[in-house]
């Protein structure tokens, strides 16, 4: 009987010091791996994950399926907000990273900060490389941060200017599960690029409410006012060559700038319930065919319009029969 009782003690004791650990854990405690690259979820991650309700025992994804994909990012700074200078201007004046560490000493250089994404293992080898172009493209990230580091209260009031992408959560105002549950959607710079929702009142509805103050007007260059940075329209034609075709600042109600996706439900839905080598290979050749597209209109001059273009067709070919 004593010791069935220590035991019982010593659970609640453990339980009691984890849960502690985990309620204490903040975007302070994010330390991404040195090297960039793709690492599985670790049991600790999934638990926080599992502890702040970012994965949840009905979502359509676990753990074991999900993968972290860790990078370099150019970031936004004050100086890239003030400019009003033309962005490609201001970005040659920047030197580039270098590449070596020991270039890094002789130069005083501080290396990139990085950043980690949570993606389906499915997606995972591209969501590395378009990370990869956006750094090259010196395209400005203001963090990215797994959503599990942020608090419940930090989550609620929807205003962090945070990049990220695996979030057990249903649709934005509906009870169905988001592309973000499957691990196969990414949210970029929200602040820069805002969500916006028309209500039946009329009422508009933005998300996040600071984007009110400036990213609202999508023009990016205005006589004598700042240069608008991290802007999803300048990209949305690399998150396409890379399988993230769907963009929400196509669509016409709800209008979610912020927002990149692989395909449609249907097909999200085929990617995870393949096993894991046939949806590799199913998605290799949508990002292929995709390519392919691009590659054969390049001569348009209406780059946007050859990216949707391309967007409808593969997306309608790749719809499960």
């Amino acid at each position: 009987m004593l010791k069935s009782t220590v035991a019982a003690l010593l659970i609640l004791v453990i339980f009691a010091c984890t849960k502690n650990s985990l309620s204490d854990i903040s975007v302070d405690d994010f330390h991404p791996e040195a090297q960039v690259g793709i690492y599985t979820v670790s049991q600790s991650e999934c638990a926080l994950m599992r502890y702040r309700k970012i994965i949840k025992s009905d979502s359509p994804v676990g753990c074991e399926r999900l993968r972290k994909v860790v990078f370099n990012f150019f970031p936004i700074s004050s100086r890239l907000m003030r400019s009003t200078f033309a962005l490609d201007s201001l970005y040659r004046s920047i030197p580039p990273p270098s590449s070596g560490i020991r270039q890094r000493a002789a130069n005083n250089v501080v290396p990139p900060p990085k950043g980690a994404v949570i993606v389906l293992d499915v997606v995972a080898g591209e969501v590395l490389n378009l990370f990869g172009e956006l750094y090259r493209l010196k395209f400005p990230i203001k963090s990215a941060i797994p959503i599990e580091y942020f608090s419940q209260q930090e989550r609620v009031t929807e205003d962090m200017n945070n990049t990220l992408a695996f979030d057990s959560r249903f649709i934005t105002n509906e009870t169905r599960w988001s592309e973000h549950a499957y691990g196969v959607a990414i949210d970029i710079n929200p602040l820069q690029n805002p969500y916006l929702d028309i209500e039946n009142t009329s009422r508009a509805e933005v998300i996040p409410r600071d984007a009110t103050e400036g990213y609202l007007n999508r023009a990016k260059y205005r006589v004598g006012k700042p240069v608008r940075v991290g802007m999803t329209e300048d990209v949305a034609l690399v998150f396409a060559k890379h399988g993230f075709a769907v963009w929400g600042g196509d669509w016409n109600t709800p209008i979610d700038y912020m927002h990149f996706q692989v395909g449609s439900r249907q097909f999200i839905d085929y990617l995870v319930a393949l096993p894991l080598e046939g949806a590799k290979v199913l998605f290799r050749r949508y990002v292929s065919q995709l390519n392919q597209c691009l590659e054969m209109g390049g001569a348009r001059n209406d780059a946007a319009l050859l990216r949707k273009s391309c967007v409808e067709e593969v997306t309608a070919a790749f719809e499960p029969q």
